[in-house]
């Protein structure tokens, strides 16, 4: 250990290792010791020069259980297929940051689902949950697992629920589903629980160039309607409830001719007449390029 470095950095060094995971640069020395500085006590030039002389530390969670241990090396690595469950759903999850009470976390899941779950940590903030699904009757309310947890931990996360299949399928699912959680992310999406189909629109317009989403989106939507509050929430319930003007018109707390009258008018500002499905396909999908936060 290189005692001069650790001495000019003496001031900023951890000694409580329950110190809040955000505050704190996490290396490893040369022993594989965990060594921890406070940032706020670093510039950004000294937090580069010592993760030039120290290895990053490998902060994603382990396996609790030798059912984690049997997913984890089949999902990450050459491991072999797990016996148990033999249909399974796979639930991939992201927070904004870490979380430290890992057995709390667990917790919520296993309380909500009534069920102990499989958990296969990829990284400290990202991990994938394995659910038997061979009994399954009906899905989970995964809304209210998601608000309990952001609730409880003062996390935002972001569920993407996979689809129930056979385990032999598995690793052909992973890549695909994988690839839909990483559009939903760099997509920055407002929702935070989203079902396979419903992320597979975002991955396909990922290839999309920033002039051509500008000009999908001006060829749809002038910058009024685009502004408009009121109608962007409009059409998106009315979407939502596969084109059911009564519906959607409950749901928003409207008269259905109130909404009647601005579907109409955005007929006549676009020539796209909702009735017909491919013209309501481009607004779902000038509809999901506004659903984001950049």
């Amino acid at each position: 250990m290189n005692e001069k470095i650790l001495n000019q950095f003496q001031h900023a060094i951890v000694t409580e290792t329950n110190e809040k995971y955000e505050n704190v640069l996490w290396l490893e020395d040369e022993t594989k010791q965990p060594i921890g500085f406070l940032k706020d006590q670093l510039t950004d030039n000294e937090q580069l020069l010592l993760t030039m002389l120290f290895n990053p530390i490998d902060s994603t969670p382990k396996p609790v259980s030798i059912h984690e241990e049997n997913w984890s090396s089949f999902l990450l690595n050459d491991g072999s297929q797990p016996r148990e469950p033999k249909v399974i759903r796979m639930i991939h999850f992201t927070l904004d940051k870490r979380i430290d009470d890992l057995d709390s976390f667990r917790d919520v899941w296993n309380t909500i689902l009534d069920t102990p779950v499989i958990i296969v940590w990829t990284s400290a903030t990202r991990g994938i949950i394995i659910l038997d699904t061979e009994m399954e009757e009906e899905l989970p309310d995964f809304i209210s697992i998601n608000q309990a947890i952001a609730s409880d931990f003062y996390v935002d996360m972001t569920l993407l629920v996979g689809s129930s299949h056979q385990v032999e399928k598995t690793k052909g699912r992973l890549n695909w589903e994988l690839a839909c959680m990483n559009s939903l992310i760099k997509a920055k999406v407002i929702r935070r629980v989203f079902y396979e189909h419903e992320a597979i629109p975002y991955l396909l317009l990922e290839s999309l160039t920033i002039e051509n989403r500008e000009q999908f989106l001006s060829r749809l939507l002038d910058e009024d309607l685009r502004f408009d509050k009121d109608f962007i929430k409009s059409m998106t319930v009315y979407l939502e409830h596969n084109l059911n003007i009564s519906q959607a018109a409950k749901a928003l707390h409207l008269h259905r001719n109130s909404l009647q009258y601005r579907i109409d008018k955005f007929t006549e500002r676009t020539n796209l007449d909702l009735r017909q499905f491919t013209h309501a396909s481009l607004l779902y999908l000038a509809l999901l390029l506004l659903d984001t936060r950049s």
